[in-house]
């Protein structure tokens, strides 16, 4: 007799499906395959069991009843027929045996999914050799689907609550998560910086809304921002972005200053704030535009440096033009004495070269006052383009012969309140210094444009040359500081202009790109109203012919003389005894001058403005106050180069002022204007 089949398919449960089967046996009940149908009838009124193996030897045959045996012998024709059969003719057909390997779950599969009567038969259990094991009740079978269905169940309900604890936890993450989201899109998307994330080649993956902002000229592609950038700060750019990706910086970020052409075709600098991200290998990046804080430290470091050498040209020429003044009027007076005994050729000879040298030194004195305290202006309602035609036709020459194409914007009726020969003075140095920079250039061009900004009118001039490097645009307004060469330059031009558009209450910048380019805008107040009245230089009295010994003019006329400088007084008192026929008193400070002036009465004071102590100012303003009716009889006499405060303060008090060095027809001619003044 065959074995039975043995199952080939496995549990999904796991080690749930190697439960021994023989735990399940109930009993062992078996009949001899020989035995006849009465016999084995005989055999179940001794026992209760409902199913019984068939052995034969003890090798499972098959499975009988005691209810289908019942049914064989329940009549009398059955038990006539039957009851003498060999029982193996009547085993239950098509039952399920099972063996110690069957997996528990395809054994309760195939078991309760039996139709009929087959789903109340036991299964036997036998070994792999067919030994009969066993046999396993249905109703133990229910049992271990129950047991299984109830350990299904806890296991689910484990897997149910580990789960839900998972989806709190993936919960609070993702809240996290969303927080975090909320707080990068608020810090990335409304940052008022430009951030993006970079590959490493310089193009941007991703950028907040105010990078995009500033590329909306380029349809809204995000370009390469190295590619916007000017050759030299391209390649700077370029090896940043590889330190970062080698990981060979030291710190983790990195700040530099690079230069970028925008759309609009602006150029703008920017300083960047790079770091690596690792976890995508991008390059956080973050623009923070620095084009307006550069161009403010510029003008206050020019600031700094015109106050610096305002201060350092102004005491320089008060020292010397203190100085120059007794060798000025003392020459004058050797000449005079000489003249007079006559036959003295070669010592009035040596008191001309005395003189001619005096001169010249005041000459330059007045050149470097010229570079921070440019001289006293006429200021007019000008037009503007009128200025500039002038400047250009004295150009002309100079342009052809450097063959520069120039161009010109100028709008009509553009007026400014200047004195147009400083503005031309500018316009002239900057065009000079435009075709000087294209001298080796291909591309030859000059522009030139007016135009109106509020209540600035705009003045610019562009080239196309060489460019100044970033190093040297903090010093091009320095006096002295030149990128030509030696025998091109001074370095004093953009001093001079830096001066003139100051003392128009104006300014002037520059700006560059090495190789190709300068561009120099300089803003200039509008003129408003009527035009006013040109200002009366401080000091400016008229010049009168050198006058003749006018001693008769007012005998013994009292005069105080005010100066620290001893030789200046003594110079002084000479000039006005020879000339004027005055008694002259000399005091050395303010605070001796105005006890003098308490205790005497004095017909003129001549008075130095820069003294120790007690300065100028306040003799004048004691003068103002306790002595009021001299006040039109003073004199100032000056080596300072008349900077606009202290002329505005002389003007307010109805002062002329005489600046040193002064000759000796100067001074007597202004005495002698005072002293007939009633």
């Amino acid at each position: 007799m065959p074995s039975p089949p043995e199952s080939e398919t496995c549990s999904p449960l796991g080690a749930r499906d190697v439960t021994d089967l023989a735990e399940l046996v109930e009993h062992r009940e078996s009949v001899q395959i020989g035995l006849t149908v009465e016999q084995v009838h005989r055999g179940f009124r001794d026992h209760s069991r409902t199913f019984v193996a068939v052995v034969d030897n003890g090798r499972y045959a098959g499975l009988i009843s005691r209810a289908h045996l019942g049914v064989l012998l329940g009549t009398r024709y059955g038990f006539a027929l039957h009851s003498e059969h060999p029982i193996q003719n009547h085993l239950l057909p098509g039952c399920l045996v099972a063996t110690p390997a069957t997996p528990l779950l395809d054994l309760l599969g195939q078991a309760l999914s039996r139709a009929g009567e087959a789903f109340y038969q036991d299964v036997p259990l036998v070994d792999p050799e067919g030994r009969f094991l066993g046999i396993i009740p249905v109703p133990a079978l229910v049992r271990a689907q129950s047991a299984l269905v109830a350990e299904q169940f806890r296991l689910a309900e484990g897997q149910r609550q580990e789960l839900l604890t998972k989806n709190q936890e993936s919960f609070r993450s993702l809240h996290q998560l969303r927080q975090s989201q909320g707080r990068y899109e608020t810090l990335f998307q409304h940052s008022p910086l430009a951030v993006a994330l970079l590959n490493a080649d310089g193009r941007i993956d991703t950028c907040n809304e105010r990078l995009q902002a500033m590329f909306e000229g380029d349809g809204g592609a995000m370009p390469d921002l190295a590619g916007l950038m000017p050759p030299k700060h391209r390649e700077a750019f370029v090896d940043l972005l590889r330190l970062h990706e080698s990981g060979a910086l030291a710190s983790g970020s990195h700040a530099d200053e690079f230069q970028l052409r925008l759309p609009a075709g602006s150029e703008r600098l920017f300083k960047f704030h790079t770091s690596l991200v690792r976890e995508t290998g991008q390059i956080c990046t973050i623009l923070q535009d620095i084009t307006e804080q550069r161009a403010v430290e510029r003008r206050m470091a020019l600031s700094d440096k015109t106050a610096l050498f305002e201060s350092l040209a102004g005491g320089i020429a008060h020292e010397l033009n203190n100085t120059l003044s007794p060798v000025l009027g003392y020459a004058e007076l050797l000449t005079g004495r000489l003249e007079a005994a006559g036959d003295q050729a070669a010592l009035l000879n040596y008191c001309q070269m005395i003189t001619k040298s005096a001169q010249e030194s005041v000459r330059i004195i007045r050149q470097l006052l010229q570079l921070s305290r440019p001289a006293t202006m006429e200021l007019r309602q000008v037009d503007l383009g009128a200025v500039l035609d002038e400047a250009v036709s004295i150009m002309r020459f100079r342009l052809r012969s450097s063959e520069a194409k120039l161009a010109l914007q100028v709008p009509e009726g553009v007026r400014i309140l200047a004195d147009a020969v400083q503005i031309k003075q500018v316009l002239i140095n900057l065009m000079i210094n435009a075709i000087d920079a294209m001298e080796h250039t291909t591309r030859k061009d000059l522009q030139v444009r007016v135009a109106v900004r509020g209540a600035m009118a705009e003045l610019s001039v562009q080239d196309t040359g060489h460019g100044i490097p970033p190093e040297k645009l903090n010093r091009i307004f320095d006096p002295f500081f030149t990128t030509k060469s030696a025998e091109r330059g001074t370095g004093l031009g953009l001093s001079v202009c830096l001066g003139i558009v100051g003392q128009h209450r104006g300014e002037i910048a520059v700006s560059s790109v090495p190789g190709e380019g300068t561009v120099f805008t300089v803003l200039l107040p509008l003129a408003l109203g009527q035009e006013p009245a040109a200002p009366e230089p401080a000091g400016s009295a008229q010049r009168l012919e050198p006058v003749a010994e006018l001693a008769q003019l007012a005998p013994r006329l009292e005069v105080l003389v005010i100066d620290d400088e001893e030789y200046i007084t003594s110079l002084v008192h000479e000039l006005l005894r020879a000339r004027l026929g005055c008694r002259v008193e000399q005091v050395h400070d303010g605070r001796e001058a105005i006890q003098r002036l308490e205790r005497a009465h004095f017909d003129l004071v001549i008075t130095d403005i820069r003294m120790p102590g007690l300065d100028g100012f306040a003799v004048l303003g004691w003068i103002r106050d306790f002595r009021p009716a001299l006040m039109p009889k003073v004199l100032v006499i000056t080596g300072d180069s008349g900077s606009l405060p202290q002329d505005r303060e002389l003007r307010a008090l109805g002062v002329p002022a005489l600046r040193k060095p002064f000759t000796s027809d100067e001074l007597v001619a202004q005495c002698r204007e005072l002293m007939t003044v009633t």
